[in-house]
């Protein structure tokens, strides 16, 4: 279900995108095409694109990366390396730390939930940074270097 949440959430962005880019093209007359041959067949490719392209946006956009360390021992590590980052604690328990963008520009990139972080502990000597391909693996690199800094 999470899988098809997210599909949705990057077809309502690609349809808002979109019809951002028709809708100034058809204000400045750079439009190339008539609006209803935008409800004809080309339409129609246009949108069998955008669900192939939504479909498969959470397979590769989305990835999860593991570091040596504990959460517990290297919480404050953690929470510094993702401030940094421009992300801040939205909820924790024993095993698993959520979170999210702080900045707006951020939010809006990534709407519909896409802005998080997840950092959960895969038993007693591993972390895993999940989330979006990019901010997941800047987080896990700035985890990684602040850790190996602490471990000299």
């Amino acid at each position: 279900m999470k899988y098809f949440g997210k599909a949705v959430r990057h077809f309502l962005k690609l349809t808002i995108l979109i019809g951002l880019l028709f809708a100034v093209m058809y204000l400045t007359n750079t439009l190339a095409i008539s609006p209803s041959e935008l409800l004809g067949s080309r339409g129609l490719i246009l949108l069998v694109a955008m669900v192939a392209i939504s479909a498969a946006w959470p397979s590769y956009g989305f990835a999860s990366y593991e570091i040596y360390g504990s959460l517990a021992e290297h919480r404050a590590v953690i929470d510094s390396a993702l401030a940094a980052g421009g992300y801040a604690p939205e909820s924790s328990n024993s095993s698993e730390v959520i979170y999210r963008a702080t900045g707006v520009g951020k939010r809006l990139r990534y709407f519909g939930g896409d802005d998080r972080i997840v950092v959960s502990a895969r038993g007693e000597r591993a972390i895993v940074v999940s989330g979006v391909r990019r901010e997941a693996e800047q987080a896990r690199f700035r985890i990684s270097g602040l850790l190996a800094a602490g471990n000299r």
